[in-house]
């Protein structure tokens, strides 16, 4: 019967394989005892998982102790982030952008605020008024309009007055001026 023999260590120069007589010394072994009783190598370990590009989350959490987030990320349930942008209480619930520091899903870092996921904010700030109970005051930086139907009047920040209506009536008790650069009637 041919034995094959193994020596030296598997993938070295050293190993060799030779087939020969199965001898009575039994120094020979078979290939198959040969490959049980190499040393095993040490397991490799798995890459940890990464996490690419930008994910969206949800702020769990804000105040002293930092901030924490959840995400549809794996084993990132609220967990503390990261900040670009100062968070506080008052944001949390708020949906946020984040990226993860080295692709590592337990460093999350929030990028920003998702807007679409808040309501409209107002770009102009609301319209200011003051009620005394002797008079009415309105501000505005560039134009106050008041309406009612056909009948219109505008006041412009550059001092212009207009009115606009089908009939307009001017009518005085007392002495009823009109005073300008110029005065046009028709």
């Amino acid at each position: 019967m041919k034995a094959t023999t193994m020596t030296g260590t598997p993938g070295t120069a050293g190993f060799q394989s030779s087939a020969s007589d199965a001898s009575a010394d039994g120094v020979e072994r078979s290939l198959l005892e040969a490959v049980l009783d190499r040393p095993s190598q040490p397991a490799r370990a798995l890459p940890a998982a990464k996490v690419d590009g930008i994910s969206i989350g949800t702020v769990t959490g804000a105040g002293a102790s930092g901030v924490r987030v959840s995400a549809d990320v794996p084993s990132l349930a609220d967990v503390p982030a990261f900040t670009l942008l100062e968070v506080t209480e008052a944001d949390i619930g708020r949906t946020v952008a984040l990226g993860f520091r080295g692709g590592a899903p337990d460093q999350p870092m929030v990028l920003g605020f998702v807007l679409d996921a808040e309501p409209p904010r107002s770009a102009r700030p609301p319209a200011e008024a003051l009620i005394d109970g002797e008079r009415v005051v309105l501000n505005a930086q560039h134009e106050i309009e008041l309406r009612c139907g056909d009948a219109a009047i505008v006041l412009s920040a550059d001092g212009r007055i207009e009115f606009r209506g089908t009939y307009i009536t001017s009518q005085a008790s007392a002495t009823q001026r009109i005073l300008g650069g110029s005065v046009n009637i028709n």
